[in-house]
């Protein structure tokens, strides 16, 4: 049985490292207790005449009932009548090994089906999430989806291929937007940003912002790791502050002084079990912290962003020239080449000799 819970390759994008239900996952309902097996039968049709259904009878109910119950707005009815069944046993296959719900896998999955059958006249085939036609339709000009909203995509039907056709080459794919990295904040704006976040209306909004922001640009976390946070998971002492990360990949991660006081403003009175990001009776949800910052009031502040924040956290630690092995471990990376990207933001380490010190520290600790 292929293991769902660990894709592989570099061509398949950003991993999807949670290979079996995580403790306080916030996708529950879209894990199985055992991943779907690929069937040996064609997607999209029954095993047999009494079957229920096709491969979504598999799954739990609520997703069950939300790859069902989705309506395409921009499909025509008779397309969309052709392709539904093997869209939705392409979704129920990846489903129970990632985080994402079954109503957004069917977002993602639906239009590319329906672009490859319809437009390029593919047949109802496996091969439909062949990467090259992955990286033909996310490559088009005429999808109006945001860099961050097509690398997601292109992960989710590249989890999809390497379920189904787990023997095909892998293809290289360029960066979206022909950067190779996102650039830090820089001071000012670092300060406008701790501005924005002490300057909500309510206690409720500093509280989550002032989190956001000291474990982005303090800790380097990811939104996935803030949102699973709980109060118990960080210490506080004479020393400073570690942030416990429980993730897929754990580890501990002292927090940058400058942010130290602002992560302590906004864990003070939380108890051992409140989550650190989001209210005590939160809903769990595929993503917390983009909607939140998405509904905080903004002035003259540039936008907040996560993953700028861990660029910044990583790019401070390298001008100070901290180990590249113990940065390497305090990040959760897995490639080497994840800091090299960073050393062009730091004009006095961008030197061949910088980046072999780094390299042989990272691998010296392999």
């Amino acid at each position: 049985m292929t293991d769902f819970g660990r894709p592989r390759g570099a061509a398949y994008g950003r991993p999807f490292a949670r290979p079996g239900l995580v403790t306080d996952c916030a996708h529950t309902r879209c894990w199985e207790a055992e991943p779907l097996a690929v069937p040996k039968r064609p997607l999209g049709t029954r095993s047999s005449p009494t079957d229920k259904g096709t491969l979504v009878a598999q799954l739990r109910p609520e997703p069950a009932r939300m790859v069902r119950n989705y309506q395409s707005q921009n499909i025509p009815a008779e397309r969309w009548g052709n392709v539904r069944t093997f869209t939705e046993d392409a979704v129920a296959v990846i489903a129970p090994a990632c985080g994402y719900l079954a109503e957004r896998l069917m977002v993602a999955v639906a239009p590319f089906v329906d672009w490859v059958v319809h437009v390029m006249g593919m047949p109802l085939v496996p091969n439909v999430f062949h990467p090259v036609w992955i990286r033909r339709y996310i490559s088009r000009d005429d999808l109006g989806l945001k860099d961050r909203t097509l690398r997601d995509y292109r992960s989710l039907l590249l989890r999809i291929s390497e379920a189904l056709l787990p023997d095909e080459d892998a293809v290289s794919f360029g960066p979206l937007n022909g950067q190779s990295a996102t650039a830090p904040y820089s001071d000012r704006e670092l300060r406008l940003l701790e501005a924005w976040a002490r300057g909500q209306a309510t206690s409720f909004r500093r509280r989550n912002a002032g989190a956001i922001l000291a474990l982005g640009a303090g800790g380097g976390l990811l939104p996935w790791e803030m949102q699973h946070l709980r109060r118990r998971d960080i210490s506080v002492d004479r020393h400073g502050v570690v942030v416990h990360v429980r993730s897929a990949t754990p580890r501990d991660v002292p927090v940058l002084v400058r942010w130290e006081p602002l992560l302590r403003d906004s864990i003070i009175n939380l108890g051992a079990d409140a989550w650190v990001v989001g209210g005590q009776n939160r809903a769990t949800t595929f993503n917390v912290v983009t909607p939140f910052i998405n509904r905080t009031d903004f002035g003259s502040e540039p936008k907040p962003v996560p993953n700028r924040m861990r660029t910044t956290w990583l790019s401070t630690h390298l001008a100070a020239l901290t180990d590249g092995g113990v940065l390497f471990d305090a990040a959760g990376l897995s490639k080497a080449e994840h800091l090299l990207t960073l050393l062009k933001h730091i004009p006095t380490l961008d030197t061949a000799e910088h980046r072999q010190r780094i390299l042989a520290e990272i691998r010296g600790r392999a």
